[in-house]
Parts: C-alpha cells; structure tokens; sequence
C-alpha cells in the first residue's frame, strides 16, 4: 500500500494511507491488473527490409515504417531504435556497403539517408520533393564501385550517386514512369541495372548503369504490364531473374530478362510483397497470405509456411548464403519472424522490437471502449476488453504520429484523430475506416496537429492544438476556424483543457507556458508562478472550475484561480517531467500523473501529496505519454512508450489514521467488494460528533436506499446493507455508491452487485 506523508501536527505522528477499495466487476477484475499494473499492449512494428553486415552475422538493420532503423548486435534477439538525424522516421529501404558495412543508406518517405557509425546517426543525403507523395522504395548497391548507389523513388523515378551520395543525378531517360519501387543490380555485370515500376510499367531494362532504359526493351508483356515490388538475381545463376508483380504474383526469366513467365503454382493469391532467393531456395512474402517456399530445381510451385507466422503481410525477406534454411520475415504489423528450419516454423521476435509507442488514450464511458493513438506510424487501435487485446485499424491512409484521440459524446462509434503532419480525421465505426472531414475545404491550415478536444454533451464540436494556436470545429472537423485571438503567431499547442460551465479554455504551449481564453475572444498569458514553460497537460477540475493543474517540464503546478496563479503541487513525486495528467471526475480529488523515467503516481487529496501508483517496474516503459481513467471501472490505463497498462482498484482517497489518534479522520470502505451476497458491510469514521447520513445510490444519482441518518459520536462505526431497495426489493446486479454526508465532510465508496 502506497504511503504519503501528511504536514505534521504538533505532538501528533501521522500518516497518510491510501485506502483501497475494490470496484470493478468480476469480469472486470480478471482483465485489468487488480491493484497491480498488467498489459503490455498493443504490441507491433511494421517492418519493410531487413539486412545483414556481411562482415558480422550478428549484427543486423531492420527498417521500420514509423520508428527509424532498428540495429540488432546479436543477429536479432535484441533490438533498438535510431532515430537521431532522421528528419521523417517512416524508413521503407536499407543497404550496406559490402566492404564498409559501418556505412548504411536508408530510404524513408523523404528521401535518402546515410549512416557512417553502423545506423545509430543519420544524415539526409537526397531530399525527396514531397515527402507526402514521393518517398524512396529501393536502394541498391554497385558491387564493384561501392560509391555508387542507385535509389527507386515513387514519383521522381531513379536517382543515382557515383561519390556515395555526396551528389546525386536522375537518369530517367526511357523510363515508362518515375513510380519505381524495385531497383536490383546485376551480380557480375554491374552495368546491367533492372528497375520495377510500381504502377504498370512492369520490369525496365539499361546496360549502361541507367544512362538509358529500354534502348533494348522487354518485349513480354508478361513483364511490362504489372507493378513490381521486388526483383531479385539469382546469385548463383544471375541469367535467372525473379520478380514480384503487385497483381501477377511472381514471374521469372532465365535468359536475363528478355522473356518472361509466371510462376504461381500453389499460391492462393497474386498479392506478391517479397523475395529472397539463395541457397537454391525462393522464399515469397505475400500482401495476404504469409509466406511461401520453393526448392530447385522447381522453382514453379510453392509450398506454404505459415506456421507459427502470426501476421499474413510479409513486407520484406532475408536470407544469407552459410545459413541454410535460416530466414527473417519484416511482417506489416507484427514485427520480425524468424524460422531455422526454412519454414517449417517460425518465432516472433522481441527484444524490444515491437513497443508500441502510446501517444493518446481515450474511453467511451458508456460501453468502457478504448481508443490507443501511437506515434512513429503504429497506428490507431480500439479494444473492448479494458486493454487485454487490441484490433488495428484496417487502414489508416495517414501514417504521422497521433497526438490526439477524442470520443465523440453524443455520436455512438464516431471517434476523432489528431495526426501530426496529417490534420484531424474522423471514423464512424470506431476507428474501422477514416475520413478526412477537411480535405475539400482545406479550412486547417496547419495541419501539426496534437491535443484534441470534444467539447462535453455536443456532437462534432471540437477543439484541436496546432502549430499556429487553438482550432474549433462545429461540423465534426468538417470545418475550422482560429479560436480566439491574441496568442503569439508561433504557439504550438501541446495540451487544452476545458471548462465548459465558466466557459474558459486554457492552452499551453511548449515555450510560452498558458494561456487562458474567456468570453472576451481575446488570449491572455498566464504564467505567474509558473516556472516550466513547456507544458504538457493541463486538467480543469471536474467539480471547481477555478482550480486548473498543470503538467510542465518543472513538475507540477496548481491553481486556484483560474490560472492567474500557480503554485507547485508535487510533493512526493519522482524526479523527471510530468508528461501525463488526468482526473477522476467521480472523485475528483484523486489525480494521476505520469512522469518519465518514474511510472505513475496517483494523488488522493487534489494534487497537493502523491504516491507511486503499483510497482513501476510492472510498467511497460517508465516513459508514461498518455493517461485515461475509466470511473465506473476505478481503472486507470497508462499509455507508455512500451505499450499501454491498465491498473484497477486504484486508491480513492486518503485516510488519515494512526495508533495515537485513532479517531482522527473521516473516511468510509465497504466490503466485500464486490459482493454475492447482498450483504455488505460499510465502516466509517468521524472526526468529531455530529450527524451522519449515509445512503445508496444508482449509478444516474438516484437514491436505492437510506441506510442511516443520525447524530453520531467521534470514532469508527459500523453499518450493513443487504441489498434491498427502500421498498424491500433486491438491487439489480450492477455498480452502487455508498455516500457518507457528515459535518466534517462527504465520502462516497463504490460497491458492485453480482447475480445471487
């Protein structure tokens, strides 16, 4: 049990414990962690190649659409992530110099990138023109001249450097498009270049290092006609080209790509991603359908090998010459699979891998649904079961981060996105499909979008932070215009709260702390006492709209009016920033927080004492990004860098008790909670004499039942209920609340009913 200590009082010890009540449902309590922090997920990463140092078998790069270059040092078991220099983290290709492999190219969506200490650093080299419609698909080698690399681009066609990318060329002439997805270079005659187009172009040919393609064009329609995604030399007999069409499944030629001929014997589908051929195997990735094997000399008729493949899109493939029947999968949402037995079967690798990254949270209260936003292309995910398992959205067509996540109050199944670069997106099916309300009349002008608001008891009003100040939608995001005026013309907007009733909306920033807006239309800065100017979250009392808190890079910060204000309220918790910040608005003077490096902390008495919410080492990550509480379940769900946790049972409130004074305090539990019985038991305790009214109510505020209403002496006392209406009616099954109304204050204690 967590233990703050309270401001001492003269000649008295005491402290503060947090009393622990439990009130979730059976079903409830056997999901979420029951006074213990459980769940590590969504778990998933959406791999597009994987390569290997040639020099060192153990040490490894996979790409990752959304987090940057993953490196592994010991052929996989592990892995981490590097970002540091990658201006657009969303990495679709990777290559490493044969004789130099601390060298390392990356292909993301906003061009090229290299890396000369082994992927930890990376520096842009070739700028795409557009990062939104153009991105760079394939790299590749000259394995003689290992200067010379040639980049596939979709939408600029191939660019090519001869000085290791110091300067780079388009050599377009002759191409049929400049969408080129697949660039492969002859083993032994590096002048031979073969390209893939992604939209029907099929296979281009040049002999001259792509001075000219097609000056000898592939007359087989069987090529000429389809997207490519992959194209791969048979090392071992390099006239022996394979290539994998979008629509056609895969084709072959053995007379170096002059005719060519399907080979789709046993494939359940034409949805071809990838291709690795060496060892005399083929192994296929499909869009659909896992993964496939073929031996020589039949390289026409595959063989599923899907056992053990816990994802059907298999992106990209690798294996080594010297490790036969050794294969690594890159898989669109699962991460990496790796099989020793040429896919007979295979095992899902961790080690870090597939943390997801937690950006927002949000709960539909009336069904318990949550809604997980993550950043670094993870995509959106939606469970029904409090975070024990998750479903991913079918598809997403933007891949930023996703700062915001709002349920809609009103609307059933519509729920809003905030997506960094990407503006605000709406679904009516619970994040299933997603539009772009705005696309037409492009009225959001920034579209580095972060917090995002939905406006309590209004469906489709919104209130969204962007780079350029605060947003408001009346349409459900169909619309936008500024709201207010007066903020700097650079405030980006990292966190908004609301209070509805005064009306007044706060902003802040990440250089100039909070603002405040009220009926004026006009901003007004509000930093007295406020030492962090970064502030990521901000939290307007659910019951007293004049006291507001406040999540800064200096800790924690509360005001009591209205922001003019602040003073810190942060007593007891862990050194780090506090990222995350939410209510309980059934209880409203229990707060969490999340503080990175340090877990949560939860405080029982308006913010001004916190303790360690469970034990930190039970967390996902100690960077807690996102927060979100479910009352009627008393759970708290912390989205971390490493997947979310749901912890249940949290404490309500402090009580005060100690052996000197055992009559101090007022407090109420109930137990057993929950209960078959009927018969529950209800303690309290008054700090001095007075009356005591204690009392059961439904979950709309109607009272079920008075239980007592009495004047009673200083001390603990003891009350039962069994259950039963005033009318003498049993309850139904469901959640209650025990309220204790007295001089020195009111208490309220949640209790659940199951079926007799």
């Amino acid at each position: 049990m967590p233990v703050i200590a309270a401001a001492p009082r003269p000649g008295i010890a005491r402290i503060v414990l947090f009393a622990f009540l439990a009130s979730s449902l059976a079903s409830a309590s056997s999901r979420a962690g029951n006074a213990v922090w459980t769940g590590v997920s969504p778990r998933a990463k959406s791999i597009e190649e994987i390569v290997r140092d040639p020099l060192n078998p153990q040490r490894m790069w996979a790409a990752s659409f959304g987090a940057g270059v993953y490196r592994s040092l010991d052929g996989g078991s592990t892995w981490t992530a590097y970002r540091n220099g990658l201006v657009n983290t969303f990495v679709r290709c990777l290559a490493v110099q044969p004789r130099h492999p601390d060298s390392v190219y990356c292909g993301a969506n906003d061009g090229v990138y290299l890396s000369i200490d082994g992927g930890q650093n990376w520096t842009r080299l070739l700028a795409t023109v557009d990062s939104q419609t153009h991105s760079v698909r394939s790299l590749a080698i000259d394995p003689i001249r290992s200067g010379t690399v040639y980049a596939g681009t979709y939408g600029m066609g191939v660019e090519k450097t001869l000085n290791g990318g110091a300067t780079w060329t388009q050599i377009n002439l002759g191409l049929a498009n400049s969408l080129i997805r697949a660039v492969a270079i002859h083993p032994a005659r590096p002048e031979t270049v073969l390209a893939g187009s992604g939209t029907g172009g099929g296979v281009l040919r040049s002999y001259n290092g792509g001075l000219q393609w097609n000056v000898h064009p592939v007359l087989d329609t069987t090529a000429t006609t389809g997207a490519v995604e992959k194209i791969v030399f048979d090392p071992a007999d390099p006239a022996r080209i394979y290539a994998a069409m979008i629509q056609k499944g895969v084709i072959r030629s053995r007379n170096n790509g002059d005719t060519w001929v399907r080979i789709n014997g046993g494939l359940p589908t034409v949805k071809s991603r990838s291709l690795v051929v060496v060892n005399g195997d083929r192994y296929l990735g499909t869009a659909d359908a896992g993964a496939f094997h073929a031996i020589m000399p039949n390289d026409s008729t595959w063989l599923p090998v899907n056992t053990g493949l816990g994802n059907p899109v298999v992106d990209g493939l690798l294996s080594v010459a010297g490790s036969p029947g050794t294969v690594w999968a890159g898989t669109d949402g699962g991460g990496i699979y790796r099989t020793n037995n040429s896919g007979a079967s295979w095992t899902q690798l961790d080690g870090g891998l597939l943390n997801t990254y937690d950006f927002s949270l949000a709960l539909r209260p009336s069904n318990h649904e949550l809604y997980l936003g993550t950043g670094f292309g993870d995509q959106f995910w939606r469970s029904t079961d409090q975070a024990t398992s998750w479903t991913r959205a079918s598809f997403l067509f933007s891949h930023d981060s996703e700062h915001g996540v709002a349920a809609d109050p009103l609307a059933v199944g519509t729920v809003y996105l905030s997506a960094y670069g990407g503006g605000v997106y709406r679904s009516t099916n619970d994040g299933t499909t997603w539009v772009d309300p705005d696309s037409l009349s492009a009225t959001l002008t920034n579209r580095f979008v972060r917090p995002l608001l939905a406006w309590p008891g209004e469906t489709g009003h919104l209130l969204v932070g962007a780079g350029n100040g605060v947003w408001e939608s009346l349409d459900g995001g169909g619309h936008w215009v500024p709201k207010g005026s007066g903020l700097p013309a650079s405030f980006s907007v990292r966190s908004l709260a609301l209070a509805p009733a005064a009306p007044a909306i706060y902003a802040g920033s990440d250089i100039n702390g909070v603002y405040r807006l009220n009926g004026t239309g006009v901003w007004a800065q509000k930093n007295v006492g406020l030492r962090g100017r970064f502030v990521h979250a901000l939290v307007v009392d659910a019951t007293l709209a004049s006291t507001v808190y406040a999540a800064t890079d200096s800790g924690l910060f509360k005001s009591t009016d209205s922001a003019d204000d602040w003073v810190p309220s942060g007593t007891g918790l862990g050194p780090g920033t506090v990222r995350a910040l939410v209510q309980d608005p059934i209880h409203p003077s229990v707060l969490f927080c999340g503080v990175s490096g340090s877990g949560v902390y939860q405080s029982g008495d308006g913010g001004n004492h916190w303790a360690v919410l469970g034990n930190p080492a039970n967390l996902p990550s100690l960077t807690v990004r996102s927060l979100v509480v479910d009352p009627a379940l008393a759970t708290v769900y912390a989205g971390t860098d490493g997947g979310t946790a749901a912890y249940t049972n949290y404490p309500l409130w402090p009580l005060a008790v100690g052996p000197e004074t055992p009559n101090e305090g007022l407090s109420l539990a109930v137990g057993p909670n929950p209960a078959r019985t009927g018969l529950v038991r209800i303690r309290y305790s008054l700090p001095r004499a007075g009356p005591a009214r204690v009392g059961v109510f439904g979950l709309r505020g109607e009272r079920v039942r008075e239980l007592q209403d009495k004047e009673e002496n200083a001390g603990m006392h003891t009350l039962v209920w069994d259950g039963r209406d005033h009318d003498g009616h049993p309850s139904a099954p469901g959640v209650y609340f025990v309220r204790l109304e007295s001089a020195a204050g009111t208490r309220a204690a949640r209790v659940v009913l199951l079926a007799r």
